[in-house]
């Protein structure tokens, strides 16, 4: 597959070339800022896996860390969302990629290894997926990793949850707690490709449609919103009481399955955990309503249930996967969008590649503070310093400043305090 170099191969090189190079494009703080301190020689001979969703936007990331000096490579976080061309062009510009489109879960658990062999020193990861393979199938290496920066929400509580059990040897920063991450990346990154890909994939009108959203993280924030600005009638279904409280004061209707899923043409899962559909819920889904999972697991929709007990499921349309129900599920269809997979990578383009720019900066920052910041085990957040400094390159692309505070604005606690008695 690797060594074909015919002129079909070579178009699809091509095209790879192209996506990378749009991506470059429109992505001012990788392109200067980050590229600029990446350069300082800190990261040269650094072995580094990126372990991202294999498309043009992670291949930047990538290559930008090779042009460093990094020794790179690169793997899939997922194998429905590696994407061909990509992979060609990054070969072509001599990327270890181990990965390749078309896998199945099986053939990505093997390319995950095969990039544990290849023995990084540091992993850029999504989910936390290469470093939990490494823990439980290379152990010695999982001992001698030097550090990881972690992109989602899953893979932190994975991470969190080895050091709480004192089995994370290494510094791990969640990426995903850097303000310019989750407050732009899973908000309005999530939110407009999930309802791009809901749309284009089903061809189904949103104004006035039910769209149901389980889970109100960031992540779920964000696609009730834009379904919300597109006139949809949004229902959230949520466990933690709090967020509820927000999506209720957002102005969703707030409820149960039992509440809000007989009446639902899209339901959304957006929870970062599994099953978040399962059978107690799907007793409660109407006859021709979509489903679609925009968190990190293939899982959160049981689409295994679906498989075993619908009586016949088909292919409706490019993506749509149609589970029909007879007489003992009251005659309903139930379509799955990307058969559950993240329905905006494995079913759309991804996020925008401006939001990206602030997630890789932060991805690509945080390998570098790894590298050069002394750190002992344990999860650790990105410094605020390093995070104002993304935000603040972005803004400079945009041409807006900020106003800089006057020292008659500073708060007088110093010499308050300094005039107390004791």
């Amino acid at each position: 597959m690797h060594g074909d170099n015919g002129p079909d191969h070579q178009a699809i090189v091509d095209d790879g070339h192209a996506r990378i190079d749009w991506v470059e494009q429109h992505s001012p703080v990788m392109r200067g800022m980050v590229r600029e301190r990446l350069g300082d020689g800190s990261l040269k001979g650094k072995r580094i896996a990126v372990v991202v969703h294999l498309e043009a936007k992670t291949a930047y990331l990538a290559l930008l860390l090779a042009e460093a000096g990094a020794d790179v490579i690169a793997a899939g976080s997922n194998p429905q969302t590696t994407h061909g061309s990509v992979v060609a062009a990054l070969r072509d510009r001599g990327i270890r990629v181990v990965s390749d489109a078309g896998g199945d879960h099986q053939s990505w658990e093997a390319e995950l290894l095969a990039a544990a062999d290849l023995e990084p020193e540091y992993i850029i990861d999504d989910g936390a997926e290469l470093t939990m393979r490494i823990a439980l199938h290379r152990t010695d290496l999982y001992k001698r990793l030097k550090g990881v920066s972690e992109e989602t929400t899953t893979g932190t509580a994975r991470l969190q949850a080895l050091h709480e059990a004192g089995k994370l040897p290494f510094p791990a920063l969640t990426a995903n707690d850097a303000r310019c991450k989750h407050l732009f990346d899973n908000r309005y990154g999530t939110g407009q490709t999930t309802m791009q890909a809901l749309l284009e994939m089903s061809g189904r009108k949103i104004a006035g449609s039910r769209v149901v959203v389980v889970g109100y993280g960031y992540v779920g924030r964000g696609i009730a919103e834009h379904a919300k600005a597109m006139n949809a009638q949004v229902s959230v279904i949520e466990t933690d009481p709090v967020r509820a409280l927000e999506a209720h004061m957002d102005g969703m209707r707030v409820g149960t399955a039992a509440d809000d899923l007989p009446d639902a043409g899209f339901v959304v899962t957006a929870t970062g955990g599994m099953r978040a559909l399962g059978a107690p819920e799907f007793a409660h889904l109407p006859h021709d309503v979509i489903l679609a999972n925009a968190g990190h697991h293939d899982l959160e929709v049981d689409v295994d249930w679906l498989g075993q007990n619908a009586d016949e499921e088909v292919l409706s349309a490019p993506g749509i996967h149609t589970f029909k129900f007879g007489a003992k599920g009251n005659g309903r269809d139930i379509h799955v969008l990307s058969r559950g997979a993240l329905v905006n990578i494995a079913g759309g383009s991804g996020h925008p590649v401006e939001i990206m720019d602030l997630t890789f900066a932060v991805q690509g920052l945080g390998a570098h503070y790894l590298v050069n910041t002394p750190m002992g085990p344990g999860v650790h957040i990105l410094p605020k310093e390093v995070d104002d400094s993304i935000a603040a390159a972005k803004l400079a692309s945009l041409g807006i400043g900020l106003t800089q505070g006057r020292e008659e604005q500073a708060d007088d606690l110093v010499d308050w305090v300094e005039r107390l008695p004791v």
